[in-house]
């Protein structure tokens, strides 16, 4: 993706959530998740990663954060005119959540076939230690992108809708990528003012600051598939907190961790980029 002359990449991200200071007893949740997969995952694999987010699911619901989980069918048209049309599994392969689990029991687990791949659901029951610091609910926001797929060239266009004043940062997490896959893409050195009031789009489209958010199509080596999931991330907090313009997850994750709950919010969508 460039904005003007300046090159920024976009990247997908799964919520990140952390529980800080001491944790209180534990709430059973009882709740339900479902992972699909093709034949390259296993069904073993796939219900250890079903039962994985359900309890990222649980510990959001404990700790009041927003989780996001994208797994679908999706299905395009390939760039290539008299090309079948095509579906594929589009999925967040891993969801990081930070929480303490005491006590997790699967209830059921059941494995079914839906076109173009496969699906397992599992039930369960798990115990979630809350966090001493409570998230704060009217500190909140909705993300809107302009479209769910993309392809190279397409210009991409971010709502930020906020219940009440926030510093945002907007990020992409590249899950394909290894190292350097966590980027800045705003605030940025065209357009610097990241505090907000109101409803906003970026890039905004009547502003003296003019640029775009164009996607580009940069695969690791060795990658074969047709689309790359990428994802939109914004962090909201009440006061304003300096961030670099790169992390890798895990740093990222880390420095996520070090905004108490109530002063922070944190929302990413998913989208599909097509070769």
């Amino acid at each position: 993706m460039h904005v003007g002359n300046k090159y920024f990449y976009l990247a997908i991200f799964y919520c990140l959530i952390g529980v800080q200071g001491r944790l209180a007893q534990a709430i059973p949740i009882d709740v339900k998740a479902d992972f699909y997969f093709g034949p390259d995952i296993s069904r073993n694999q796939a219900c250890d990663n079903a039962r994985e987010t359900a309890k990222s699911k649980a510990i959001a619901m404990v700790t009041g954060e927003k989780v996001s989980f994208d797994q679908q069918l999706q299905c395009y048209q390939p760039s290539k005119r008299g090309d079948e049309r095509k579906c594929e599994v589009n999925q967040n392969s891993s969801v990081l959540v930070e929480g303490r689990i005491t006590k997790s029991e699967t209830i059921s687990e059941t494995v079914k076939t839906v076109p173009g791949a496969q699906v397992c659901t599992v039930l369960m029951v798990v115990d979630v230690a809350p966090p001493s610091v409570e998230a704060d609910p009217s500190f909140d926001l909705q993300l809107e992108l302009n479209r769910s797929n993309f392809r190279q060239g397409d210009s991409l266009s971010i709502r930020v809708s906020p219940t009440s004043p926030m510093f945002i940062q907007i990020f992409n997490w590249r899950s394909a990528f290894n190292k350097d896959n966590v980027v800045k893409i705003f605030p940025n050195d065209i357009d610097k003012d990241n505090y907000i009031t109101k409803s906003i789009t970026i890039p905004a489209k009547n502003s003296d600051a003019k640029y775009s958010l164009e996607l580009d199509w940069d695969a690791p080596i060795g990658y074969d598939k047709d689309f790359m999931n990428e994802s939109i991330i914004v962090v909201a907090s009440k006061k304003p907190i300096q961030w670099l313009s790169v992390y890798d997850i895990q740093r990222f994750k880390e420095k996520l961790m070090e905004i108490p709950l109530n002063q922070r919010r944190v929302v990413q969508r998913s989208y599909l980029l097509l070769k």
